[in-house]
């Protein structure tokens, strides 16, 4: 068993070497080959001169013309039907009609040296390319053989009808999220979500899971797990071509331009916040692509890797002003309405697209960047306040650094007090990092009474201490953390926590809202644990505000 490792090490090692003196040679060869091609070319050009020289008359036949002629074709003249002395080297003979010309030609390796350069690049580029080709080709997964895995299920259906197997979740399966768009307006008659649904569950049966979801703003978002790397590529157009064809089925006069898809592939576990950012990137691109009808993105350590070392690109961009102020609406489920809105902050990133707040925000460190990114986003929303003239409350994350210094503090009071929107501005902030600077956070307190603004405690994903938040009058409102959010419907835990939190904000008279709702069994599930009210992608999208695009 020892062995076996250091035989195949062995093995590796030698295949490397055996590839790298084979190309060797092949380079070898093929300069040979051109040296060779290049003599011919040199001999081609004295028969020229030869076959020039026997027409002339025998009068013109002299030296200087000679030498003139030959210099034309880049070749030195020594001597006619006279052998030179055998002190002169490098001579060549040419002989045609009776005559001999005897001529002497540069290197070829010095007459040709830059088509040499230009050949040997060529080679060594297409070798080290097929090198490459065949290093991702040997660990390229192969193809899965839907054929045995029916075999294999039909030989267990007598024994156990109703037991899916699906396949194990390993490095080379990948999960694809996609969001598709398309120009066209659907009938009214037609149900979507259960239209769409209905026929990729028959088209992509073969995969262990299979989400559909029509999104109020007219996309549709698919999420297929466990698809293997060699066939994500052909799954997103069959999905592109899918679509097609179903309205092709309501309408013979579309063409498949109409139709655009932007895609995310990634490992399960993902951070799913990113990987609808990228998804949603994708599809900018595809619709902005006259001939590009779909466009995926990776999820890779690269991406992340990006994320984290742009801390001043990030800052940069924001002071340029190369962001978009999105709001998420939240709807109270007693009134049926909008109750209040979120602003959310877009940043675009030249090499990543639209990146949310949240993903680049715990990669600021520095204070000053940190006092940028909250200070802008603060006299935008202001901004967009001024210009509205209903009377819809806006809620602010802050971060809690900012609200830890004096001088973000008096910066903020004042602006409050000179725009006069502190009765329609909230400010959220996670309910651990309150906690935590509590001590630090009495003066703020205090300041946000007098001025009846409120804060919004956020992030909230376990039950927590009453007592801590039973002084406090500014806080108005509790939000659910996306993770006790998400697929709360298939988890007991989640719910009894949701169930616990709900009865302390009882306790303490504050509404409990919930983030990030994404199905309806979520949103029903929510209000008989006795939430008030929700944001999310079920209800809407982040209504985007033109005028502050700085770009």
């Amino acid at each position: 068993m020892v062995m076996k490792p250091l035989f195949k090490r062995v093995i590796d090692t030698l295949s490397k070497w055996y590839l790298a003196i084979t190309a060797l040679l092949l380079v070898c060869f093929l300069n040979a080959l051109l040296i060779h091609l290049f003599h011919l070319q040199v001999h081609q050009r004295g028969m020229q001169v030869i076959q020039a020289v026997s027409v002339l008359p025998e009068t013109e036949k002299t030296d200087d013309k000679l030498e003139a002629l030959s210099r034309q074709h880049n070749l030195q003249f020594i001597a006619l039907n006279v052998k030179p002395p055998s002190q002169i080297n490098n001579v060549d003979a040419f002989k045609f009609a009776g005559s001999t010309l005897y001529v002497r030609h540069p290197k070829v390796w010095r007459e040709y040296a830059m088509q040499l350069v230009m050949f040997n690049l060529l080679f060594i580029g297409l070798l080290a390319f097929g090198y490459r080709w065949w290093l991702i080709y040997r660990v390229r997964p192969k193809s899965f053989h839907r054929q045995h895995q029916q075999m294999i299920a039909i030989e267990t259906e007598d024994v156990l009808p109703t037991i899916q197997h699906p396949r194990s979740t390993d490095e080379n399966l990948f999960n694809i999220f996609a969001l598709i768009k398309w120009s066209y307006h659907l009938s009214d008659d037609i149900d979507a979500q259960q239209y769409f649904s209905i026929q990729f569950h028959k088209r992509f049966s073969a995969y262990p899971r299979c989400s559909v979801k029509y999104l109020n703003s007219g996309a549709l978002a698919v999420t297929l797990e466990q698809v293997s790397w060699g066939d994500v590529s052909s799954i997103s157009k069959k999905m592109h071509e899918e679509v097609f064809q179903l309205l092709l089925a309501n309408r013979g006069d579309l063409s498949r331009k109409v139709v655009k898809l932007g895609g995310c592939y990634y490992q399960p576990k993902s951070d799913q916040t990113q990987v609808y950012q990228l998804a949603r990137s994708a599809l900018s691109i595809a619709a902005n692509n006259a001939w590009q009808h779909i466009h995926l993105t990776p999820l890779n350590k690269t991406h992340e890797i990006s994320i984290k070392n742009s801390e001043e690109d990030f800052i940069q961009y924001i002071e340029k002003g190369r962001f978009i102020l999105f709001f998420q609406p939240l709807f109270c489920f007693a009134t049926q309405d909008i109750s209040q809105s979120e602003a959310l902050l877009r940043v675009r990133h030249e090499k990543l697209g639209l990146i949310a707040a949240k993903q680049f925000v715990p990669q600021l460190h520095s204070k000053e960047s940190l006092w940028t990114l909250d200070t802008l986003i603060i006299e935008h929303t202001f901004n967009v306040l001024k210009k509205d003239a209903g009377h819809l409350l806006v809620s602010v994350n802050v971060h809690v650094i900012n609200w830890c210094e004096p001088k973000f503090a008096l910066w903020l009071f004042e602006k409050l007090k000179q725009s006069k929107l502190s009765n329609r501005v909230l400010f959220e902030m996670a309910l651990d990092d309150f906690c935590q600077h509590r001590q630090s956070l009495e003066r703020v307190i205090e300041q946000l009474d007098e001025l009846d603004t409120g804060l919004v405690l956020d992030r909230v994903s376990e039950p927590f201490n009453v007592i801590d938040l039973k002084q406090v009058k500014s806080i108005k409102a509790l939000k659910l953390a996306f993770d006790l959010v998400h697929n709360i419907d298939e988890s007991l835990m989640q719910q009894k926590a949701v169930r616990r939190i709900v009865r302390q904000g009882k306790q303490l008279d504050l509404p409990v809202y919930a983030v990030g709702v994404e199905t309806q069994s979520e949103l029903q599930c929510l209000q008989r644990l006795g939430v008030k009210g929700a944001q999310g992608y079920y209800f809407s999208e982040p209504l985007q505000q033109l005028e502050l695009a700085g770009y």
